[in-house]
């Protein structure tokens, strides 16, 4: 819902001010509540909230030039500014900080803008003007419409904009955020679908142009290598480990094989690792620090690691092997879990659904462990409450959402009368005690 009066906004910020932490804000979505509530955390004013503007020309021109997606601009121009959405707009391109890099677009919209101070050189994260889409975008690491009272500074509240984050298609690291911002009339779902299609596009020239530089890059000699027992020759791709509803269990040329909770946990962490970090590895103290918090001795670590590999050097050809400290996973290994997190952050809600087979490694107490399963869980769950996917929904409520009270009155919320699925959805909100 969004507040269509002034005090309607007015109960959302007493709300924040007096209520315990956390407490679902009236009628706000849980996105824009759970915003609000860590911008309130932060100690902003929302009525004297505005951002500064940290970036002279000379820097922002300095950091402008060294920026990745300057190379794609014309891309996002073509799709964001060229597209006749029939009210005038703004597109802004924000790097990894939320410092606005970009702002083009309709002249007098981009001057009452400026008023704001919504321009390039100003930084527009969540936790320096709290709820907004680039920011919020950002900070969520997903796709966000933000509407005009939804926004937490008072000097937006006039404004619609919606956001979605861009990646660097080889290292899946977080480049910055594509925007588009006007007004409330733009707060409309076809915004938010254009700026994924846009991202999409952004993603693929950035592909193509990694995949140029490499077809062109003079060769190399070999460098001189010496083996040892970890075997770092990259194995197919038909190596997969599974973490979802259960202990673990490792996939090599179509044999499933059961680990111990211990291996599944090292080889999640590591694989995470290597999505998150590039492969840079960890050493085993803080292995030590992922897998138990209460100080773990990196000796103990050592031994797992050692062990791990003597299981994985007996699961045949194909299998991933583990390098030396820094401990990281050699070869080709995909997981279930790691991929459910990629459509989240590509936007495919439907994709993450139907993977989401099971809760990531239900016995785990491990601290990485931990904060992968519920970046997991409130990913699949905000997505398909805060998306359009109808069917995905449906899936999510009857599947792991099958005792959330929000998915089972969202779910007979969105059915018409007479579709085949209302009455199981009256029966399921009926006894989660929101129909």
């Amino acid at each position: 819902m969004v507040p269509s009066s002034s005090a309607v906004r007015e109960a959302w910020l007493t709300s924040t001010a007096t209520a315990p932490v956390g407490t679902p804000l009236p009628g706000a979505r849980e996105l824009i509540s759970a915003s609000w509530w860590r911008a309130r955390g932060t100690g902003l004013d929302p009525d004297r909230l505005l951002p500064a503007v940290p970036l002279d020309d000379g820097a922002l021109r300095e950091r402008r030039a060294a920026h990745p997606l300057a190379a794609v601009l014309p891309t996002a121009r073509r799709l964001l500014l060229d597209e006749p959405l029939g009210v005038p707009v703004l597109m802004a391109v924000s790097d990894v900080d939320g410092t606005l890099l970009w702002v083009e677009g309709d002249g007098a919209l981009r001057r009452s803008a400026e008023r704001m101070a919504f321009l390039a050189g100003a930084r527009w994260s969540e936790d320096a003007v709290g709820t907004n889409a680039p920011g919020t975008a950002l900070a969520l690491g997903r796709p966000v419409r933000v509407r005009s009272a939804e926004h937490y500074a008072t000097a937006a509240t006039g404004w619609s904009c919606s956001a979605a984050p861009v990646r660097d298609p080889a290292t899946g690291a977080l480049l910055g955020v594509l925007d588009l911002t006007g007004g409330d009339d733009l707060g409309r779902e076809r915004a938010l679908e254009l700026v994924r299609a846009a991202v999409g596009a952004v993603e693929g020239e950035l592909r193509v142009a990694a995949l140029r530089r490499r077809l062109t890059a003079p060769a190399r000699p070999p460098a001189p290598h010496l083996r040892d027992d970890t075997r770092d020759d990259p194995p197919p791709a038909d190596a997969a480990l599974g973490v979802l509803g259960g202990d673990g269990v490792l996939t090599v040329g179509g044999r499933a094989r059961p680990l111990s909770l211990r291996h599944a946990e090292l080889l999640l962490v590591l694989l995470a690792d290597g999505v998150q970090r590039r492969g840079a590895g960890r050493s085993a103290a803080a292995l030590a620090a992922a897998l138990d918090d209460r100080d773990l001795a990196p000796v103990s670590v050592r031994a797992e690691v050692h062990r791990l590999r003597t299981v994985l050097a007996g699961c045949g050809a194909g299998a991933p092997g583990v390098s030396a400290a820094p401990y990281r996973v050699l070869g080709r290994l995909r997981c279930d879990a790691l991929e459910v997190l990629e459509a989240l952050r590509a936007g495919r809600t439907a994709a993450a659904v139907a993977a989401c087979t099971g809760e990531l490694l239900p016995g785990s107490d491990a601290p990485a462990v931990r904060e992968l399963r519920e970046e997991l869980a409130v990913g699949v769950r905000t997505a398909v409450l805060e998306g359009d996917d109808d069917a995905a929904l449906l899936r999510f409520a009857r599947g792991a959402g099958r005792d959330d009270p929000a998915a089972a009155a969202e779910v007979l919320r969105r059915l018409a009368p007479g579709d085949p699925a209302r009455g199981e959805a009256l029966a399921r909100a009926r006894r989660l005690g929101v129909a």
